[in-house]
């Protein structure tokens, strides 16, 4: 398959979509990026929704939960986007390497410059999921341990080919080196009837910003995600954003209740796969 990375270039856009939420937490520096974004990316036709915050929060927060449970300390987040995670985990002594597009990238080391030194543990790289060539030069920063793979908001917004070569180039590192995939982008229909439910004008405002927020290209239930990944080689874990309610920050600050916020999180889940041996 050839990769034209212009391509894949809206979907880098939606990156400020799940930036302004993460404002309204308690995680470290989002109110930084987001400032940073506000003043550096033409972001004035996107539509922004502080109702997004318990979700996005909660993606990131299991995330961290499933990377912490495990004695792993190197990471290689894709399409990292504009998170904070790697400047905070590589603050925690880990080896971070976050592969991004190319003016994402660029962008990244800008705006982490305008907020603090980047650790020279932290390795922001130009590149795309999609590339396995992109994905042999994390290996440069890696040594001989386990790793941990992250991403969040990749995999719904590509074709399930599209999906398949990621996995692949996934697998393939994982094989070399051990270690856990951790995302949220498995993304069932029913989270994303729920999304529209729950926020009606999300999915509609997203389709204007990246004409890639398909839903055919959602996965239809846990059964079709565990035949998906299995056929490639991996097993999968699920793990469901209620389970990090107790710790989220956004409820309180926005006012908003305990059956409101199981709404908003209802059918979403983060999954953790290891190859299956």
């Amino acid at each position: 398959m050839e990769i034209n990375n212009k391509e894949y270039e809206s979907i880098s856009k939606t990156a400020i979509v799940t930036s302004y939420p993460r404002t309204f937490t308690d995680i470290p520096y989002e109110k930084e990026i987001f400032r940073w974004l506000e003043k550096n990316s033409h972001s004035e036709s996107i539509s922004l929704d502080k109702m997004l915050a318990p979700e996005i929060e909660a993606r990131y927060k299991l995330t961290n939960r499933l990377l912490d449970e495990t004695d792993i300390k190197q990471v290689v987040e894709l399409a990292a986007g504009y998170s904070s995670r790697g400047l905070i985990y590589s603050g925690k002594g880990f080896t971070y390497i976050e592969l991004d597009l190319e003016n994402v990238a660029f962008n990244k080391r800008n705006m982490l410059n305008s907020i603090s030194n980047i650790p020279e543990n932290l390795h922001i790289l130009s590149g795309n999921a999609l590339s396995k060539n992109d994905i042999e030069k994390c290996k440069t920063y890696l040594k001989n341990d386990k790793i941990a793979v992250i991403n969040e908001g990749l995999l719904r917004y590509l074709t399930f080919e599209e999906k398949k070569i990621v996995a692949e180039n996934v697998y393939s590192i994982l094989s070399k080196y051990g270690g856990v995939w951790i995302t949220c982008d498995v993304t069932p229909k029913n989270f994303l009837q729920s999304q529209d439910k729950n926020l009606p004008d999300f999915n509609k405002n997203l389709s204007n910003v990246s004409d890639r927020n398909n839903i055919n290209d959602r996965f239809e239930n846990k059964e079709h995600i565990i035949d998906f990944f299995g056929k490639i080689g991996f097993e999968v874990e699920f793990h469901y954003f209620k389970e990090v309610k107790d710790i989220l920050s956004s409820p309180a600050i926005l006012g908003i209740s305990s059956e409101r916020t199981d709404e908003l999180l209802e059918h979403a889940m983060v999954v953790k796969m290891k190859i299956n041996k």
